[in-house]
């Protein structure tokens, strides 16, 4: 019969008290860490010191009873009160390794996170994950290396250091809802923001649109600019239907402009860059606190749009700075509000036309009390010309007519009861009052009326003979003599003409010639024009 060899046993709560050198002990029962049951199912050796120490046991090896590289579920050691599991690795192929075995678990969780697959997760409820290395440890996401947002990757950060050297975005759109600082150039598409300033790329075209219309582009809308608007650049147009302004005074030409430095100036240079010199000319003063007061311009560049001082900068003046330009010399250019109109069908009809200050009209140097130059002594005039050219804001062309109520001349320039009349620069003038006549006569003012008639017959007259026609008794002068002519005219015409009716001539001789011929059609030049007369020819006063 077979010998059975038993060991030291119990089925209590306690460990062997002691153990001989080498004696085992066992204590049976559901095992656990810690508690009641800390040294149930557990193997006990007795050392040189015959204490008992655990070396094994159901408990321990329950840990491990599965299959390597997998972590089973919770209700899987139902041995152990624990219900513990000992991960056991398990090699495998690793395409990351190069197709390498590396030793893997399936899953492997920690406190509250979880690692399965490619996935790490927190099994808290609700929990947070949190990457924080300790000190100044940073978290690393490699070069051109994705980090992305989305269960189909919706949205991607990269750092593209192999191409762009830049972190892109792509993907999905993104909405701040929070303010957002960039202390430095930010792009939008071709639009540059740095600093205060907003600009198109290089190469990107020269066109900026601000559109306040949802749909883009349209003329709907409003755009509103709290404070000052300056405008640096040469043409300003608008394209809307009406302009209310509600400065009581509008002013144009202004002798001052801020310009943009484009260029760092460094102290003591001469030179400064600017965005623009269109307007500029030399002798104009230039003004920065970084300039001496009263520095002028001495040199323009138009290719580089650099101006020289005649004297050096002070001090530095950064990119993007402004600096004032007051115009210091006389450019002859006009003042006012050019328009365009058509005056019927097609472009061809198309018209240009002027009101305002007229800058070059007279230029008479020698201006004194009889006569009005413009530069001489600053009386330069106000003109309306319809259908003109403007060419470097000098504006030519036949002047218009006015058409108002009345005008009137300031104190000093009329005389109470003076006529007006033209001197020899066409200026209206007045003569002296009534009550401070003039001693002699040469010539009497007169309203005279001229007509054109068109005769049955052809006629011989001269100069001043005077044309009577029968029945009406009406009569006139001609005006410039005519030979065998059907036709001629007449002024200082007394009475009323009547077509079909016979026609005399009373010579300067006295003699009276019957010229049998009568009056087609009577065509009216003017009536009662006043004229200057030498010549008192007996008509009604």
């Amino acid at each position: 019969m077979a010998s059975i060899i038993r060991i030291k046993r119990s089925s209590g709560t306690n460990k062997p008290a002691s153990l001989q050198w080498g004696e085992l002990g066992y204590v049976t029962g559901i095992g656990s860490y810690g508690g009641l049951n800390q040294y149930k199912d557990r193997v006990f050796l007795g050392d040189d010191g015959t204490n008992a120490n655990p070396v094994g046991g159901f408990y321990y090896t329950s840990m491990m009873e599965h299959e390597p590289g997998v972590i089973p579920a919770a209700s899987h050691n139902s041995r152990n009160q624990d219900r513990g599991v000992v991960a056991i690795m398990a090699p495998a192929t690793n395409s990351g390794l190069g197709g390498a075995e590396s030793l893997k678990v399936n899953q492997w969780n920690v406190d509250n996170l979880r690692i399965d697959g490619n996935v790490i997760s927190s099994t808290d409820t609700d929990g947070d994950i949190r990457l924080d290395p300790h000190g100044t440890g940073e978290v690393v996401i490699p070069d051109d290396t994705f980090l992305t947002f989305g269960d189909d990757d919706d949205a991607r950060i990269e750092y593209d250091e192999d191409a762009s050297n830049r972190v892109q975005v792509t993907g999905a759109p993104w909405t701040w809802n929070t303010p957002i600082t960039v202390n430095g150039e930010s792009i939008f598409g071709n639009v540059r923001i740095d600093n205060n300033v907003i600009a198109t790329l290089p190469g990107t075209g020269d066109t900026l649109f601000i559109d306040p219309y949802p749909d883009g582009l349209s003329n709907e809308g409003k755009v509103i600019i709290k404070g000052d608007l300056q405008v640096d650049g040469t043409t300003t147009t608008v394209n809307s239907t009406s302009s209310t302004v509600n400065d009581p005074i509008l002013h144009v030409g202004d002798v001052t402009s801020e310009r943009t430095v484009m260029q760092t100036v460094n102290s003591g240079d001469s030179v400064i860059v600017l965005d623009s010199v269109v307007g500029i000319n030399v002798g104009d003063i230039i003004a920065h606190t970084s300039i001496s007061g009263g520095t002028s311009i001495n040199n323009i560049n138009t290719g580089t749009k650099a101006v020289t001082l005649d004297s050096n900068v002070i001090a530095g003046i950064s990119t993007t700075s402004q600096v004032t330009i007051t115009h210091a010399v006389d450019t002859n250019t006009d003042r006012g509000i050019s328009f365009a109109y058509n005056t019927s069908t097609g472009v061809v009809n198309n018209k240009l036309g002027f009101f305002g200050f007229e800058d070059s009209s007279i230029a008479s140097s020698a201006s004194n009390a009889n006569t009005h130059g413009t530069h001489g002594d600053d009386s330069r005039r106000w003109t309306y010309i319809p259908d003109g050219t403007i060419n470097n804001s000098v504006v030519t062309g036949t002047k218009g007519f006015l058409d108002i109520r009345g005008i009137y001349y300031q104190t000093g320039d009329y005389e109470t009861g003076g006529v007006v009349y033209f001197d020899g620069n066409g200026l209206q003038r007045s003569t002296n009052a009534p009550t401070a006549p003039t001693f002699t006569s040469k010539q009497v003012l007169t309203a005279i009326t001229k007509k054109d008639f068109s005769l049955t017959a052809s006629i011989t007259a001269s100069a001043g003979d005077i044309i009577r026609q029968d029945g009406t008794n009406a009569y006139g002068i001609v005006e410039t003599g005519v030979s065998g002519a059907n036709n001629v005219s007449l002024i200082g015409i007394e009475g009323t003409f009547a077509t079909g009716q016979n026609l005399r001539r009373e010579g300067v001789n006295g003699s009276i010639t019957n010229l049998a011929s009568n009056p087609v059609s009577i065509t009216d030049i003017y009536n009662n024009k006043p004229h200057w007369t030498s010549t008192l020819d007996g008509g009604t006063f």
